[in-house]
């Protein structure tokens, strides 16, 4: 386990999927961070290189079929501690010979965790180290705790600062969580989500178009967590439907998962991301205890 500080928050990240475990609070003496639980063991698992399901659980490259899980591989492999300083760590994912049975592509995955004040910066870097073009997708799933166990997520909102308009557009989904080809649109009065339990009986609700920046707060405060995500389009908002569960994840995408009834051809999934060889692409996002 790794930990970084500043004077006012302390963060834990873990080697096993460079997942985040702690954010907690120094000068109020509070856990942000979903702990596990039988809701929902993971806590903030990395998504690389696929985001959600695929039809199948597999995909086309080159014309070879390929096996991957939900939310790809990162999250259920151990990293190497690059560097481990008071208040900034890196660690890496390299490819194996057993990743590459599932995923043909040499590449370097870092993971970058620097803490300021009441703010943790975290930076997912992927490398292209062969000789093909890399595609991939990258997703963070960090589980937020509700500020007390008393607390409902009715009594809280999602608000996106940056929001030019007072509606964005909504990726739809399958029963089984397939991507479909229509796209809704979701109202946000004064640039506002209400959250309510109801909202996730059809799994996440995922938004395009937000401005890639929201507060997720008690409603009439100024308390609570604010996100920046400027390199992923898609925003994702999750819990389990129906357990009255008292954690909602924030989840920036770069991409969408499979759609119903097609396998997917990665070299020519439309939302999927592509590097060159020698090439390399970072990703950030922001978190702010407010």
């Amino acid at each position: 386990m790794l930990r970084i500080e500043s004077d006012e928050l302390r963060v834990e990240i873990k080697e096993e999927g460079a997942e985040l475990h702690s954010v907690f609070d120094k000068t109020s003496g509070q856990e942000f961070l979903w702990q596990g639980g039988a809701l929902w063991k993971e806590q903030a698992p990395v998504l690389f290189p696929f985001i959600g399901r695929l039809q199948g659980k597999c995909y086309l490259y080159n014309e070879k079929k390929y096996s991957m899980g939900l939310h790809g591989f990162a999250w259920e492999n151990t990293f190497r501690v690059v560097e481990n300083e008071q208040e900034s760590c890196i660690l890496e994912l390299r490819d194996t010979a057993v990743t590459r049975q599932s995923y043909p592509f040499s590449f370097r995955l870092r993971m970058f965790y620097r803490v300021e004040g009441k703010s943790l910066f975290m930076e997912c870097k992927v490398e292209n180290l062969g000789v093909e073009t890399l595609y991939f997708g990258l997703g963070l799933h960090p589980g937020f705790r509700l500020f007390s166990s008393e607390e409902k997520i009715s009594e809280f909102e999602v608000y996106f600062p940056k929001l030019r308009e007072t509606k964005a557009e909504q990726i739809l989904f399958s029963k089984d969580c397939f991507t479909k080809k229509d796209r809704g649109e979701i109202s946000l009065e004064e640039k506002t989500l209400s959250l309510t339990s109801a909202l996730f009986k059809k799994d996440a609700v995922v938004l395009s178009g937000t401005g890639s920046a929201l507060f997720f707060r008690k409603k009439g405060t100024e308390r609570g967590i604010y996100m920046e995500y400027p390199d992923y389009p898609y925003i994702g908002l999750w819990q389990p439907y129906g357990k009255d569960a008292p954690f909602l994840c924030l989840e920036p995408w770069t991409s969408l998962p499979g759609r119903e009834g097609i396998e997917e051809d990665i070299a020519k999934k439309e939302d999927f991301l592509s590097i060159l060889p020698e090439e390399e692409k970072s990703f950030h996002c922001l978190i702010q205890l407010l």
